[in-house]
């Protein structure tokens, strides 16, 4: 009995110790399965199923001809990431040409339909979020002009920004403000190795990764390292102190997907300086 004693102690103690807890704080990678998703006319994967409560995200690759159309669920909100290929979204008597780099948040619509066209594949990451009855309250808080009957945008003409953990010579991008979608934000970043995002901490927010054409980074978070590679989505261990280098000749060009666990949390936002408020 002393010994099933002993034994079990050591155990507890094991579990709570901080190699254990180093091993449950993992960096989660998983690559897009960008080749054999071509095979199919409608290819489908889920993406770091369990990563984050009540987010279900999934790699989707379209190959044309075709127009596909997607039955958007009542309970959620459906944010799309296209990676690469070209297309057509609709939406009601709304168009948008989808490219590369680009993303869409339909709000007023029960379904949308993606034309992608002969010779063209079509990759994109769709997340699905549950709204919860706070963020039904913080959507009618939100301001007329934050209200989209679908929100669509190119990474390349949204608002640049500062922050002291980048250099002068990284460009970074808000694609997504918070005022849109409750406690959810997004962004880019892009520079040239060797180059640095510098370490820092934000235990008020889940955060994902997702690396874009020819990314080719390191991303560093307490004692643990993990490459991400383009077309690649990781998720940072809550709470822990990471930051991200490229080295020499090598490119830094992901997306940035932060899920803030209180309303409150959303300060963390303020050390992103935009440029243009910056310069005037």
């Amino acid at each position: 009995m002393i010994k099933n004693s002993i034994i079990l102690s050591i155990l507890f103690l094991l579990i709570l110790s901080p190699i254990g807890l180093v091993s449950q704080n993992k960096i989660q990678v998983q690559n897009l399965q960008m080749e054999s998703s071509i095979k199919s006319k409608v290819f489908k994967e889920e993406l770091l199923p369990g990563a984050l409560a009540d987010m279900r995200i999934e790699h989707i690759a379209l190959r044309g001809p075709q127009a596909h159309k997607i039955v958007l669920p009542a309970d959620s909100t459906s944010l799309f990431l296209f990676v690469k290929g070209n297309a057509t979204l609709k939406a009601g008597k709304k168009k948008f040409g989808i490219v590369p780099e680009s993303m869409a948040l339909p709000f007023a619509f029960k379904s949308i339909t993606i034309n992608v066209p002969k010779g063209e594949t079509l990759h994109y990451a769709q997340f699905t979020k549950k709204v919860s009855e706070q963020d039904k309250v913080d959507f009618k808080s939100f301001p007329a002009e934050n209200k989209y009957d679908i929100y669509f945008t190119r990474f390349s003409d949204c608002e640049p920004y500062t922050e002291k953990i980048k250099s002068p010579n990284t460009v970074s991008r808000t694609v997504l403000r918070a005022d849109i979608v409750p406690r959810v934000a997004l962004g880019t970043v892009q520079t040239k190795g060797p180059d640095a995002v510098g370490a820092h901490e934000h235990p008020m927010l889940e955060q994902l990764f997702l690396g874009l054409a020819g990314n080719d980074i390191v991303v560093h978070a307490d004692e643990k390292s993990a490459e991400l590679k383009e077309f690649s989505l990781l998720h940072i261990p809550l709470g822990s102190t990471h930051w991200a280098t490229v080295g020499e000749g090598k490119k830094m060009y992901y997306i940035w997907m932060d899920f803030f666990l209180t309303k409150e949390g959303q300060e963390w936002l303020k050390t992103h300086k935009p440029i243009n408020k910056k310069m005037n």
